[in-house]
């Protein structure tokens, strides 16, 4: 149906384009998904973005999807639109391996899971399993299992994690959307490191856990993907009592910013510096927000990197404790080292009062942000989401490898203190909106994160959609990875 159309045009094409040339039988859901495995054929062995392919489930799903648009009828949310799936969704018959040695003979799934479901019921093309850190420990992507994920625009540098798979295997052209999950800022950091666009929903929008700090949701190369994609994967579901009804739906077009107020919070008192590049793009998203019509006014937040030990405490306080570190004490000669470092850091550390600390914590933090922001008429939050792009690919591999450079100096990588994303998972009421703000020297894309106040999401999208308009041009026009 394409014509003469090339293969790097369909891997790259934007989901809503492909729906409409689909509509219009000038495309077929079949082409894309054969382009794009041709293209992880070719590319996938340096990246490691994939680490499973479903090929001819997958071509079974895009010659329905075709029929479907043949006929010209019952075309569903996201038909013949192919998703990468992260290697932690459930789909049925496919093993779930969380980037372990251990699980590397898993049973397949028995049942989609609630994401899985949301994307199945949508008519998506699920063709691939996307690379994980260790029990999605960490954020860089690497492990003993599958091996090191890297960044397409610039090989030796990480796309961030622990969605960093689906990230990498996005910018990579090997998808056309992609599911991310967030417990500590894992679909952000890989949306900033890869010039994509990611929402963490706040608790209950998706079919997620019964643990306030965890989200799923979607990563996508544009903003109207990424909202094409939020409003085929959210919504109440039964067997899952903390989803939220009604179901919100999420417009793709949105008011302009004059007269909108927004607070930018630097993070210059977060306890560890941020890297020049970074800071000049923040400052650059000021500009064009004021020049939209916003008012944009300097608040610190009152975030603080030393924080951190209370959101690691309560995380492993969770089920999320012994589902990771099982497999630090069963397997230690299999296990990486990133994980049974956080494994020892935690002992005798995760417990209730650990989870009154957090309770307490968020409790402060969020009025204060209230008082501070919401009370006082401003919509939404700009700050930061990661310190800077310098993140080796392998960072932590070997113990002189673990520490990561800011502005020339020289700082422990295994912590994830350089993410300002974190606490927006303690107090995980707040929606965040990851956007592509600039490119750095070396060559890898810088994000920035927009908050808006308690299940505002639309405020949240609102300012992502004028943003949009402006971003640094990503995935298009020839500005491309490589």
């Amino acid at each position: 149906m394409s014509g003469n159309m090339a293969d790097i045009e369909l891997c790259y094409m934007p989901a809503i384009d492909q729906m409409r040339l689909f509509r219009a039988r000038k495309l077929s859901p079949v082409e894309v998904l054969a382009a794009q495995l041709r293209r992880i054929k070719i590319l996938n062995a340096g990246l490691v973005a994939v680490t499973e392919i479903h090929a001819d489930e997958a071509m079974a799903m895009a010659q329905e999807s075709e029929r479907r648009y043949m006929r010209g009828e019952g075309v569903r949310a996201l038909e013949g639109v192919t998703v990468a799936v992260k290697d932690e969704v459930d789909i049925a018959g496919w093993r779930v391996t969380a980037g372990s040695l251990g699980n590397r003979n898993a049973e397949p799934a028995a049942k989609d899971c609630c994401f899985g479901g949301y994307l199945r019921a949508a008519g998506a093309v699920l063709h691939v399993q996307t690379n994980v850190p260790e029990y999605y420990c960490n954020v860089v992507t690497w492990n003993h299992l599958w091996g090191t994920t890297r960044n397409p625009w610039n090989p030796a540098i990480s796309p961030g994690g622990s969605s960093g798979g689906s990230a990498a295997a996005l910018a990579a052209g090997f998808a056309t959307l992609a599911t991310g999950s967030d417990m500590g800022g894992s679909i952000r950091v890989p949306a900033a490191m890869c010039g994509l666009y990611g929402f963490k929903p706040p608790y209950g929008r998706v079919a997620t856990s019964l643990m306030q700090m965890e989200s799923e949701g979607p990563m996508a190369r544009n903003f109207a993907d990424m909202v094409l994609m939020q409003n085929a994967c959210s919504g109440p579901v039964d067997s899952m009592p903390s989803t939220i009804r009604p179901k919100l739906e999420y417009p793709q077009d949105y008011e302009g910013l004059a007269g909108l107020k927004i607070a930018f919070d630097p993070m210059e008192k977060w306890g560890l510096p941020m890297d020049g590049e970074t800071g000049r793009a923040l400052l650059d998203t000021v500009a064009r927000l004021e020049k939209l019509g916003a008012t944009v006014e300097e608040v610190d937040l009152g975030l603080r990197a030393d924080d951190f030990e209370t959101y690691v405490e309560a995380v492993f306080s969770t089920y999320m404790g012994p589902y990771c570190f099982e497999a630090a004490r069963k397997y230690p000669e299999e296990t990486t080292p990133y994980l049974k470092a956080l494994a020892e850091k935690c002992r005798g550390r995760t417990c209730p009062k650990a989870m009154d600390r957090a309770d307490t914590w968020v409790q402060d933090h969020s009025l204060a942000i209230k008082e501070r922001v919401f009370r006082r008429g401003f919509s939404a939050i700009l700050m930061p989401t990661i310190a800077t792009p310098q993140v080796p690919a392998d960072l932590g591999n070997t113990p002189e490898n673990d520490f990561i450079t800011i502005n020339g100096g020289q700082y422990p990588g295994g912590d994830w203190r350089y993410c300002f994303t974190w606490p927006w998972n303690m107090m995980g009421w707040y929606p965040v909106v990851s956007v592509p703000v600039g490119r750095s020297g070396i060559g890898v894309p810088l994000g920035a994160q927009i908050i808006a106040d308690t299940y505002d999401d639309l405020a949240a999208f609102r300012v992502a959609a004028a943003l949009s308009a402006g971003d640094p041009g990503f995935f298009r026009g020839g500005f491309f990875p490589g």
